[in-house]
């Protein structure tokens, strides 16, 4: 990271030996021997190193935004975001992003839910590695329609991206973008590349600290509650939820419990959560999940007739037993 410094000083140490002051290379030659180059944090940019100082005492949004503007302006760049691409179960974020963006470019991306073909956002999923906006894949219409559509708004085309992993483990995206010049952003980055992943480091943890908060590792939800995450998991839709009898309390009560025992905004949120940390594909019985015998025919039953026993061998050679192997071997 901290590679400008050595080349800086060879570049320097060349330049006084071309022009006759040997004892001064020489000098400088062993200093820079002597460097514990891996433990300084210079970075290149004084402004850069106070927005990276600034940055951890910062205490509002507003604060950070300031200071994300104040960075893009010191190197060059039009843009700087910050974007939370994927976080983890125990992770709560309560703002999800951070811009120098326009609001009409935001309320636009959020109306017509470009996220859902923003190629930097997709990459941003899976990639290791920072990347160039002009590297990726834009053949598809509808990406191709995306990225004009940023570009007349200021966003683009050439951008850069740099994906940090907390030390929790969520992924956060860095990106700078400037207009037309790619070569230039190339040249910006490669001069002030330390000084994008130092400030990376001081954004990301000043804004974990500000928007996240830590969810326990486990949960133990009420019956009431885990029948309305499992149902919202399957798709029932808010109407039906309010129509249907629990147990204790009504399903306001219950959304609003729901939300605070996951720490979440929305039901939705929550048994995203709960998926995520098994809960719903290894809850526990619930009563509803228990049918008790009665007079009563339930609704598509399948009426035992001579073809029962043929039902049950289906059914059989369906599901496998307690201690049963799976598959018995050739002439057992």
């Amino acid at each position: 990271m901290i590679g400008w410094v050595q080349a800086s000083l060879y570049e320097a140490i060349d330049c006084l030996a071309r022009s006759g002051q040997n004892h001064l290379a020489s000098d400088l030659g062993r200093l820079l021997a002597s460097l514990e180059l891996d433990d300084m944090d210079i970075l290149r940019s004084p402004v850069s190193e106070r927005v990276a100082n600034a940055l951890l005492e910062a205490r509002t949004f507003p604060d950070l935004v300031d200071l994300l503007k104040e960075f893009a302006q010191a190197i060059g760049v039009t843009h700087c975001t910050l974007h939370v691409i994927r976080e983890t179960p125990t992770s709560s974020f309560s703002t999800r992003a951070l811009t120098t963006y326009s609001e009409e470019w935001v309320s636009r991306y959020v109306d017509r839910r470009y996220t859902s073909v923003d190629p930097v956002y997709r990459h941003s999923l899976t990639c290791e590695d920072a990347f160039f906006w002009e590297d990726l894949d834009i053949s598809n219409p509808a990406v191709r329609a995306f990225c004009q559509d940023a570009r007349a708004h200021g966003v683009g085309p050439a951008g850069y991206t740099l994906p940090i992993i907390t030390e929790r483990g969520d992924r956060i995206a860095i990106s700078v973008s400037a207009a037309d010049d790619r070569e230039g952003l190339r040249d910006t980055i490669h001069h002030y590349e330390s000084d994008l992943l130092s400030v990376g480091f001081s954004l990301t943890e000043a804004f974990s600290l500000l928007a996240s908060d830590e969810r326990p590792t486990s949960f133990t939800p009420t019956d009431d509650q885990l029948s309305i995450l499992r149902a919202v998991a399957m798709g029932t839709n808010e109407a039906e939820l309010r129509a249907r009898n629990y147990l204790y309390g009504s399903y306001i009560t219950l959304e609003r419990s729901i939300c605070s025992l996951f720490r979440t905004k929305t039901v939705a949120q929550a048994a995203v959560v709960a998926a995520q940390v098994g809960l719903l594909t290894n809850s526990p019985i619930t009563k509803a999940d228990i049918l008790v015998g009665s007079q009563r025919t339930p609704a598509f039953r399948i009426d035992p007739q001579s073809s029962a026993s043929a039902v049950r061998r289906m059914i059989r050679m369906r599901n496998v037993g307690p201690r049963e192997r799976e598959s018995e071997p050739a002439g057992a």
